[in-house]
């Protein structure tokens, strides 16, 4: 079953590409820095973790895996592992966090979303397209297969 040349164009176009993604999450991550006033540094100052950890676990949902978060923070995957496994009692115990985390999701889910729809588009289509030739040769095969004659009696 081959793939015709309009269709595989079109997929290539949708499908959504890892090196996007990071680049949209670079982007994510400096507007989100920008909304809350803050210059990122590689400090453990309460601010600047606090920060650091809302917008990893924003960002996680639409990664691949934590090494990908990981890599456009600039952190170990363990750290990205540690801020998604404290993310609940942070919302709850850490003064200032649930406010930033907020921020972090709307902003990385509004620059993410679109881009994750095309994705969807493009994963849809091809399975459509799949679909289709199946059918085709379905039909090929039935309309193939001799009908048997009657004898009139």
């Amino acid at each position: 079953m081959l793939l015709s040349e309009t269709h595989i164009k079109f997929t290539l176009t949708m499908k959504f590409n890892p090196h996007n993604r990071k680049l949209l999450m670079l982007s994510a991550i400096e507007t989100y820095y920008a909304a809350i006033g803050m210059v990122p540094d590689d400090s453990r100052r309460a601010d600047q973790v606090k920060a650091r950890n809302a917008i990893a676990v924003a960002l996680i949902q639409w990664a691949d895996n934590q090494q990908e978060v990981a890599e456009v923070l600039g952190r170990d995957r363990s750290t990205v592992a540690h801020m998604t496994i404290n993310h609940d009692d942070n919302l709850k115990f850490w003064k200032g966090y649930e406010s930033l985390y907020e921020k972090a999701k709307l902003i990385v889910d509004n620059r993410l979303s679109a881009t994750s729809k095309a994705d969807r588009l493009a994963n849809l289509t091809n399975q459509i397209y799949i679909l289709e030739q199946e059918c085709a040769v379905l039909r090929n095969e039935l309309d193939s297969i001799p009908y048997p004659q009657t004898e009139d009696k």
